[in-house]
C-alpha cells in the first residue's frame, strides 16, 4: 500500500509540476481558470483526484478508496511544501 501511495503521489507531482506538461497546464489556465485549470496547479487537489482512482484500482476493498485520496492529497502537499523549501534554501 506504502508503494501505490508513493507511486501515486509521483504521478501527482509529475501533473502538477513537471516541465512536460507546462504546455497542457497553461492551456487550462487560460481556458478554464477557476477549475480545471487550478485543479492541474494544486498539489494537494490534484492529489486528491489521482488518489481516489487510485484508489479505486489498487484498494482491496471500495472503502478504502477515500483512504487513498485523503493520504495521496496530504503526501502530494508536504512533499511539494518541503521542494519548495530545498529550492529556496
Amino acid at each position: 500500500m506504502i508503494l501505490h501511495l508513493l507511486g501515486l503521489t509521483g504521478i501527482t507531482l509529475i501533473i502538477v509540476g513537471a516541465t512536460i506538461f507546462d504546455r497542457m497546464r497553461n492551456w487550462l489556465l487560460l481556458k478554464r481558470p477557476n477549475d480545471i485549470g487550478y485543479l492541474v496547479t494544486c498539489p494537494q487537489c490534484m492529489g486528491f483526484w489521482v488518489g481516489l482512482f487510485g484508489g479505486m484500482i489498487y484498494a482491496d476493498m471500495l472503502m478504502m478508496t477515500p483512504l487513498y485520496a485523503g493520504a495521496v492529497s496530504l503526501l502530494a502537499l508536504l512533499i511539494d511544501k518541503w521542494l519548495l523549501m530545498r529550492r529556496v534554501a
